[in-house]
């Protein structure tokens, strides 16, 4: 269990194959699902899984459509309690998925994204923003546009930096105490990953920059 309050709230609510499948619908109503994809990007048990989804069908939750051979999954935005359960996820167990939903919206390629500060180290109280940071070839107007509702959903403020290749780099050499702590501090990845991270700090020479 998670020791962010936030989260415990969300694991306390719902069990856990519940609340993966419904955050994954509710915080995705634009996409469609069939059920051995919902397993494999779950990954839960596909008779916990068919359960769940079953239930959810049943009550009008998400909608069952067939298409050609395959039987299709969509949340259901005009059900009674949609708004709620968005609400509850996006502010719980779903914020992590609801910030990585709005920054595959974005239309610029956005390179290495992740969040940082309490939230990554699990230590987020009701007042904790989140700390988010992108690298690549984008502009803080790109990430803030497909960010903009996350806020108010989330009901948490959100900071922003972005940073080029070029620019980490700079800051690094520079010995900048704000970036070293940044790269110090725990991380949750949104795209990319330490390993990716370590390629764009290695300030001995530039052959991996502009990768992203």
């Amino acid at each position: 269990m998670s020791n962010n309050p936030n989260e415990m709230l969300g694991e306390s609510l719902f069990g856990k194959v519940r609340r993966k499948v419904l955050s994954t619908f509710v915080l995705n109503p634009e996409r469609s699902f069939y059920l051995l994809e919902l397993i494999r990007l779950l990954n839960c048990g596909r008779g916990a899984v068919q359960r769940e989804v079953a239930r959810l069908s049943k009550a009008g939750i998400i909608l069952r459509k067939k298409i050609g051979n395959q039987v299709h999954y969509t949340a259901n935005t005009d059900n009674l309690i949609y708004k709620e359960l968005r609400s509850i996820f996006s502010k719980t167990t779903g914020l992590i998925d609801l910030l990585d939903a709005d920054l595959r919206s974005c239309s610029d390629s956005l390179g290495m994204a992740f969040i940082f500060g309490d939230y990554a180290r699990g230590t987020a109280d009701e007042h904790s923003r989140v700390n988010l940071v992108v690298i690549g070839d984008t502009t803080m107007d790109a990430v803030r546009a497909c960010t903009a509702g996350f806020s108010k959903e989330a009901a948490r403020e959100l900071h922003i930096t972005v940073l080029t290749t070029s620019e980490l780099k700079r800051r690094l050499i520079s010995g900048d105490r704000r970036i070293q702590e940044i790269l110090a501090d725990r991380k949750i990845f949104l795209s990319g990953g330490q390993r990716e991270l370590q390629v764009l700090t290695t300030t001995g020479d530039d052959l991996f920059a502009g990768i992203f």
